[in-house]
C-alpha cells in the first residue's frame, strides 16, 4: 500500500445492494451505508438523510448520490460554496426526478471542487475529498465526492457532472467507472452551469453493467444494448493520448491492452495526434469562462437575488474567486476565441474526429482517462512531470477535453492498477450518439479484464 489511509470498505454493486435489502431490509441496507458515510478520513458527503425509502420500479430502494451542484428537493443545493450554503432550491433536478420515479432512493449530496472549477476537490469549506487508495493524494474532480462515495462503497451509483472531464477523471484516480453521455443524452436543468456546450450530468457506479440501468432511465431508452460484431473490437489509440508524462500509468495501460489483443478482445489501431495537449487552453477554458460568465450573471440576480459582483467576494477557494473575478471584466481576446470555436471550429473538429473512424475503420478510440496518477495536494498548482513542472489541470484533463468539446460519449473504466497500487483508468469514446455501443464495448472490456485479473503492473 502507498502512503496514506486506504478505504475498509470497497464498492457495492447493485446486485449486491439487492441481496442486502432482501436479507436485511432497506433499512439494513442505509443502515450500513450511513455507517460509512460517517466513518472518517473521506470527507466525500455534504449531507445526508438515510430515512428515505424507495417506491416501486427498476431501481427500487437503490440508494444514491447527487453531486452538490445538482438540485434535489430537501437538500441545499450549495455547489461546495460557502456563498450557497442557504440555496434551497424546492424541486428536483429533472435527471433526479427520472430516478426517483425509477425507486432510487436519493441518500446524500456529494462534496466537490467548489462550482465544479477544478479537478482535485480541494474543497476549503467541506474539507478536502481523499483519495481511497492513497490519502496523501486527490479523489479528482469536480465530481471528487461522487467518486469517492461509489469506490468506498457509500453508494452503489452516483451522479455527476463533466464539463471537462470531471466525471471519468474522479471514477478513475477512485477505481471505479465513470460515463459522460452524448451532450444532451439527459436532460438537462436544476444543475449549476458552467457551459451549455460542454456540461452533461454523468454517472459513476461500480461498474459498467450498473451504469447501463441508471443510462436506461435517465436516458429513457429502455432498450438492450446493441450485439457486437464477431470480431476483434477496433480501437484506435491517438498518437499524443500517451504522451510519456507518467512511466506507472503508461505501463499498466499498455498492460491491459496488450491483455485484451492477445486474448484477441481488441485490435489496436495507431492513430495520428489529435492536438490533445492544446485543446484545452486553445478552445476548453475560453468556452467553459466565456459561456460561465454569461451564465452566472444571469443567474445570480435571478435565483441568488444578488449581483455577480458581490456575488464572487463570498466564494471560498481563492483560485475560483479569482476565475470568477474575471468574468467580471470583458477580454476581447477570449471572446474572439470562443466566437471562432462556436462558429467554426467545433463543427471543423468534429468533422476530423469522424474522418478518422472512416479513414481507420475503427468502432472507438481508446486512452487512459488521466495521463498521471492522483495529484499530490501540493500539486494542486503544479506538478512534477518527468522533471518538468507543468499546470496540473491542463495535464490531468489531458485526454478527458475532447469528447466535452464535441458532444461525444466517454466512458471510464477500471484497467487495473499502477506499480505504485494507484488505479488506472481506461477510457473508450464513440462517435455521437453511439452511448449504448461504448456501454457494450466498456462492458466486454471490463469483463475481460477483470476475468484476467489485472494486478499492479
Amino acid at each position: 500500500m502507498n502512503n496514506g489511509e486506504q478505504s475498509t470498505d470497497g464498492p457495492m454493486t447493485l446486485t449486491q445492494a439487492r441481496q442486502v435489502i432482501v436479507t436485511e431490509g432497506l433499512s439494513g441496507l442505509l443502515q450500513r451505508l450511513e455507517n460509512r458515510a460517517q466513518g472518517a478520513g473521506h470527507n466525500a458527503v455534504i449531507a445526508c438523510d438515510f430515512s428515505n425509502s424507495g417506491s416501486t420500479g427498476p431501481l427500487a430502494g437503490i440508494p444514491i448520490g447527487v453531486k452538490d451542484n445538482i438540485n434535489v428537493a430537501g437538500f441545499a443545493t450549495t455547489g461546495g460554496s460557502p456563498a450557497l450554503r442557504d440555496y434551497r432550491p424546492s424541486a428536483d433536478a429533472p435527471a433526479v426526478a427520472a430516478l426517483r420515479e425509477a425507486g432510487a432512493n436519493v441518500v446524500c449530496k456529494l462534496n466537490m471542487h467548489e462550482l465544479a472549477f477544478g479537478i482535485t476537490s480541494d474543497n476549503g469549506t467541506f474539507g478536502r475529498v481523499f483519495n481511497p487508495f492513497d490519502s496523501s493524494r486527490t479523489a479528482g474532480g469536480s465530481s471528487g465526492g461522487s467518486g469517492a462515495a461509489v469506490a468506498r462503497g457509500i453508494v452503489p451509483a452516483a451522479l455527476g457532472t463533466d464539463t471537462g472531464g470531471s466525471v471519468r477523471i474522479p471514477a478513475s484516480f477512485c477505481g471505479v467507472a465513470g460515463f459522460r453521455p452524448s451532450t444532451g443524452r439527459y436532460q438537462s436543468g436544476g444543475v449549476l452551469p458552467l457551459s451549455h456546450t460542454r456540461d452533461t450530468i454523468g454517472v459513476l457506479a461500480a461498474n459498467v453493467e450498473d451504469i447501463c440501468e441508471f443510462d436506461a432511465v435517465l436516458s429513457g431508452a429502455q432498450v438492450p444494448l446493441p450485439k457486437l460484431p464477431d470480431r476483434p473490437l477496433r480501437l484506435g489509440l491517438p498518437a499524443d493520448a500517451l504522451p510519456g508524462f507518467c512511466a506507472p500509468v503508461e505501463a499498466a495501460f499498455r498492460a491491459a491492452l496488450a491483455r485484451l489483443a492477445a486474448r484477441e478482445v481488441i485490435e489496436l489501431i495507431d492513430l495520428p495526434t489529435l492536438g490533445l495537449g492544446a485543446m484545452e487552453a486553445d478552445f476548453g477554458f475560453p468556452v467553459a469562462l466565456t459561456e460561465a460568465a454569461e451564465i452566472w450573471r444571469r443567474l445570480c440576480p435571478e435565483h441568488l437575488g444578488c449581483t455577480l459582483e458581490e456575488f464572487v467576494p463570498l466564494l471560498g477557494d481563492p483560485a475560483v474567486r479569482a476565475a470568477f473575478g474575471s468574468m467580471l471584466h470583458d477580454d476581447d481576446d477570449l471572446v474572439r476565441r470562443y466566437e471562432a470555436f462556436r462558429d467554426r471550429g467545433r463543427s471543423d473538429l468534429q468533422a476530423r474526429v469522424a474522418e478518422l473512424y472512416v479513414r481507420f475503420d475503427i468502432d472507438a478510440m481508446v486512452m487512459p482517462t488521466a495521463v498521471v496518477q492522483p495529484p499530490r495536494w501540493d500539486e494542486a498548482e503544479t506538478m512534477q512531470v518527468n522533471g518538468t513542472e507543468r499546470p496540473t489541470f491542463f495535464t490531468v484533463v489531458h485526454n478527458t477535453t475532447l469528447a466535452t468539446l464535441i458532444g461525444t460519449p466517454s466512458l471510464s473504466l477500471p484497467a487495473g492498477f499502477d506499480r505504485d497500487g494507484l488505479p488506472v483508468g481506461l477510457m473508450i469514446e464513440g462517435p455521437v450518439g453511439a452511448d449504448l455501443s461504448v456501454l457494450a464495448w466498456g462492458a466486454v472490456i471490463e469483463q475481460e479484464l477483470r476475468e484476467m485479473q489485472v494486478e499492479p503492473a
